[in-house]
């Protein structure tokens, strides 16, 4: 006697695709609007999509291709859960150049004050001020990049 195969159901489904299906529609029922898919549901269609194909999975998932795609491709080849989602960085460090010392003026000028004042606010709504005052400028294109990018 040979092994069992495993057949697909005629929609084409398999039965653990089903049942996450399942899950995840009893999760979008209940849900509050606005609350994000949880991590225990990602990792299992990550899981899934490993097997039975990221488009496939995410048509019958109802989910976002491209996000999908980017979960799949964060677990790699060695397929390890996805932890819960990335918090926001609380604080970025930037090295800015020494700049050569100015020569002191002549007359009494008051404190510098800031020439430039940058305020950011990204998709999920975490916000960023950035005081400027024409130091240090070459660095902002890439801090703002990585702000507004940041999940």
């Amino acid at each position: 006697m040979g092994r069992a195969k495993k057949t697909a159901p005629r929609d084409g489904i398999s039965e653990d695709l089903s049942r996450l299906k399942a899950e995840f529609d009893q999760w979008r029922a209940t849900r509050t609007v606005g609350k994000r898919i949880p991590a225990q549901l990602w990792a299992v269609a990550v899981e899934l999509a490993a097997g039975h194909g990221v488009h496939h999975v995410a048509d019958v998932l109802q989910l976002d291709v491209a996000a999908l795609e980017r979960r799949t491709a964060l677990t790699g080849s060695a397929q390890q859960p996805l932890a819960p989602e990335p918090s926001a960085p609380q604080f970025v460090e930037m090295f800015v150049p020494t700049p050569m010392p100015m020569p002191m003026p002549t007359r009494a000028v008051e404190p510098a004050r800031a020439e430039c004042v940058v305020e950011l606010a990204n998709a999920r709504g975490a916000r960023m001020r950035v005081e400027l005052n024409g130091q240090g400028l070459e660095g902002l294109h890439a801090l703002c990049s990585t702000f507004l990018g940041a999940p």
